[in-house]
């Protein structure tokens, strides 16, 4: 038997995309799913779309909410799988990307999460680029921290044990809750385990949360700070350091220096 795996979907009044989504998870014939589907009240006909396919869904429920970490962590409460992944209801996953995500942690079973890579597209389905996930050069917290590193959400599955172990999503976050995240684990020594595989599909339109970036960046400068007050004095004259770097431009070489240092064993992660 293949591990438990739990699918969450948060949806809010995306009737337009709502279905596909549903179909990009169903359709993956995994054979031990338990898909939980929290739609916060839609008024726009998702509601009718989510109960066609209500006898395949494990739960689902239509009730308004406290924004999308609250819908999600509502249905990560339920959840009973070994693995946990969550999809937006304009997103998709991309054929076989259970098979590969579930395949990529068991090949690594130290690593309490995995991601893979995420394709952007519009909403007539033309690819403007692809977010393929990046490790930090460094395990340091001063650069996990604030170094460009990421994991691209619709691509990435947990543990259940990273949620019992570190909590939920945080509901005071709306916009990098799941950075945040990212950042929480890896500071708790835990890094993901990566392939540049294509898991999943963001779809960029109008009406999508992520259209605006503003809000985003926001919310992830305070986060950054937040963090970076977490750190000893040692840690922050280090940070000051790398900053001025990346100020200067030239970072991303002192990026592949120490990667190669690390390589060679002079350099210790």
């Amino acid at each position: 038997m293949a591990p438990r795996l739990t699918i969450v979907t948060p949806s809010l009044n995306q009737a337009a995309f709502v279905e596909r989504t549903l179909r990009s998870v169903l359709d993956q014939g995994y054979e031990n799913l338990e898909y939980l589907v929290v739609d916060g009240g839609s008024t726009d006909g998702s509601v009718d779309v989510i109960r066609r396919y209500e006898d395949r869904l494990a739960w689902w429920v239509s009730e308004p909410d406290r924004g999308q970490t609250d819908a999600i962590n509502k249905a990560l409460r339920r959840a009973t799988g070994d693995i946990v992944a969550y999809i937006n209801s304009d997103d998709y996953y991309l054929p076989g990307a259970f098979a590969t995500a579930v395949a990529l942690l068991e090949a690594n079973p130290d690593a309490l999460w995995a991601a893979g890579a995420s394709r952007f597209v519009d909403a007539d389905g033309n690819v403007q680029h692809v977010w393929r996930p990046t490790l930090p050069v460094s395990r340091a917290r001063y650069w996990l921290a604030g170094a460009r590193w990421s994991a691209p959400q619709p691509s990435t599955f947990w543990r259940r044990e990273c949620f019992e172990r570190y909590g939920l999503f945080r509901e005071d976050m709306h916009y990098v809750f799941d950075t945040e995240y990212a950042v929480r684990l890896a500071f708790n020594g835990h890094l993901p385990a990566i392939t540049d595989e294509e898991l999943a599909v963001r779809v960029v339109h109008e009406d999508a949360k992520s259209w605006d970036l503003r809000p985003f960046e926001l919310e992830g400068i305070a986060m950054e700070r937040e963090y970076r007050a977490r750190l000893t004095r040692r840690e922050r004259a280090e940070y000051a350091v790398k900053r001025g770097l990346i100020a200067l431009g030239v970072h991303h070489a002192v990026d592949r220096v120490g990667r190669g240092l690390t390589k060679a064993g002079l350099l210790r992660r």
